[in-house]
């Protein structure tokens, strides 16, 4: 491979960078000419966008109020005629919606309950705010136009909904809103300087107006601008606000409440914008034809290192080393050294579950019967001891048959930690299988190995208690050792596992030493 004759990244990125911006300087100028009229459709059409947008938020908080007075209309109060109660739990529901009062009345307009007054306090016996004839016949939720509440006299709207009240076939839940409410909404869109924002209700209303909202609201809108509201969902047209300011103004009218949004755009903020566009393009052009050369050589000098910090850790991976990557400020190279971490760990990992019990997280037989071979070779160089525990589980079948392997398992790995709870940490607990287990006890004798043993025949025998479940287990435990039971591992685990076998016999629940009763446990 001619590693010296390959073109660098710098180089590449060079030629790239050539390719791409002469073409676009060249385009740039091309776009210096496109005409106003373009831009402005343009921004217009950026401006239905931002209409959109505005008008889904107001949809969505209707729909919030629809959606908490229907699950208010579900309410056992209501079906109990429990209306005090009702009455506390519109209240709290209150709290956290986008309303200013909760009114339950019948299809008359009497309220029955209003929580901007006192329960029991005398309400209004005619205040349709809502169109209740035609709620009660569609069945379906209404919002009202733009009305002067009968409490407090400022202007407002409605949501409402029908719910069935006891004794009265249907009556209307609704959450009135004032129309400030609507205003802040248009403010939280931070339309630009000089932009009017304006909700306009069904009927062509002046709900709210981010300029002179007090002045405007509850007034009609021009005629032109019923006209063409009326006659289609969304648009843009030129007209005279009724501030005298030329604009364009871009409407779009709710399918789902029937009102308007629309921004009145002053044609001057279009040439502006238009104006200012083009400047930024020309001395963007300027700047990008200036500097792209040296930012391609830079960069490409910075992927190039990025690249080469990659040679050490995938060296270290293929000797099975462990993978230490240092940050590479590219993300596509850190990537890759990401992948050659979580490749080495998944190596490691691999390695691991090899050697380990997948239930318990103990070493397996094959892991501890290399560990043994190795401390023998110790033990014959040093004169040391090492002693093994052959453990069966005793009645682990019938808590397999009765409760089942899962509850099985659990109890496996409390016996696992009981294990390595009862031995030093320089000693070794294993699973071998089944409901067999291992210890490996370091500079240990027999003797000194049969009274751990005991212990740990203590400790398994204690009830463990798995989900308010007691169950009861014991252990038989055959104890073998360097010297006198083997020289090797396999000697020394197969003399344990013939003293455990002879545990079994002898009644369960005790240790026996290889050849040698030693004790019986109580």
């Amino acid at each position: 491979m001619q590693v010296s004759k390959s073109p660098s990244i710098r180089s590449q990125l060079v030629l790239l960078v050539m390719g791409c911006i002469l073409p676009a300087v060249a385009m740039a100028a091309l776009l210096i000419f496109h005409d106003y009229q373009r831009a402005r459709e343009q921004l217009a059409s950026n401006s239905l966008s931002t209409v959109h947008a505005m008008a889904a938020v107001l949809d969505g908080d209707l729909a919030t109020i629809t959606a908490s007075l229907n699950a208010l209309g579900t309410s056992p109060h209501l079906a109990s005629h429990n209306f005090a109660a009702f009455y506390d739990q519109a209240k709290d529901v209150l709290q956290h919606q986008f309303g200013d009062n909760i009114v339950l009345s019948d299809l008359r307009g009497a309220q029955l309950i209003n929580t901007s007054r006192p329960y029991g306090a005398q309400l209004p016996s005619h205040a349709r705010t809502i169109p209740m004839a035609a709620m009660a016949r569609t069945g379906k939720p209404m919002v009202s136009d733009l009305f002067y509440g009968p409490i407090f006299g400022r202007p407002a709207i409605a949501v409402g909904v029908p719910v069935h009240c006891p004794g009265i076939e249907i009556c209307a839940l609704s959450s009135g809103v004032f129309a400030e409410r609507f205003v802040n909404l248009l403010h939280r869109q931070n339309l630009p300087p000089g932009w009017t924002g304006v909700i306009f209700d069904g009927n062509g209303t002046v709900v709210a107006r981010t300029r002179d909202n007090t002045q405007n609201v509850g007034k009609k809108s021009f005629p032109l601008l019923l006209q063409k509201i009326s006659g289609a969902r969304e648009g843009a047209f030129e007209r005279v606000t009724s501030d005298g300011i030329p604009a364009v103004t871009v409407f779009s009218r709710s399918a789902v409440s029937n009102w308007t949004v629309a921004i009145d755009i002053p044609t001057s903020a279009l040439k502006h914008e238009l104006w200012r566009t083009l400047s930024w393009l020309i001395l963007a052009a300027a700047i990008l034809l200036a500097c792209s050369l040296g930012m391609a050589w830079w960069i490409g000098d910075r992927i190039a290192r990025s690249i080469r910090g990659l040679r050490g850790p995938a060296l270290a991976l293929g000797a099975g080393d462990a993978v230490v990557v240092p940050p590479l400020h590219v993300k596509e190279a850190d990537e890759v050294g990401a992948s050659l971490v979580r490749a080495s760990g998944m190596l490691h990992e691999a390695r691991h579950q090899a050697r380990h019990d997948a239930l318990t997280g103990l070493p397996n037989r094959a892991l501890i019967a290399e560990i043994v071979e190795k401390q023998l070779a110790l033990c014959q160089r040093n004169g040391s001891f090492l002693s093994v525990l052959y453990i069966d589980l005793d009645g682990f079948k019938k808590i397999n048959d009765e409760y089942g392997h899962a509850m099985g398992d659990r109890l496996l790995c409390m016996v696992a930690e009981r294990l390595k709870t009862g031995i030093r940490e320089s000693d070794l607990a294993a699973r071998l299988g089944g409901d067999e287990f291992g210890v490996v006890l370091i500079d240990a004798a027999v003797e000194d190995a049969a009274v751990v043993a005991g212990k740990l025949v203590d400790s398994l025998s204690v009830p463990y208690v798995i989900d308010a479940l007691e169950m009861e287990i014991s252990a038989s435990i055959g104890v073998a050792g360097f010297p006198d039971s083997g020289l090797t591992g396999k000697a020394i685990f197969h003399c344990a596992d013939d003293a455990m076998y002879e545990a079994k016999a002898l009644g369960k629940r005790r240790v026996v030493v290889a050849r040698e009763v030693v004790a019986k446990i109580a």
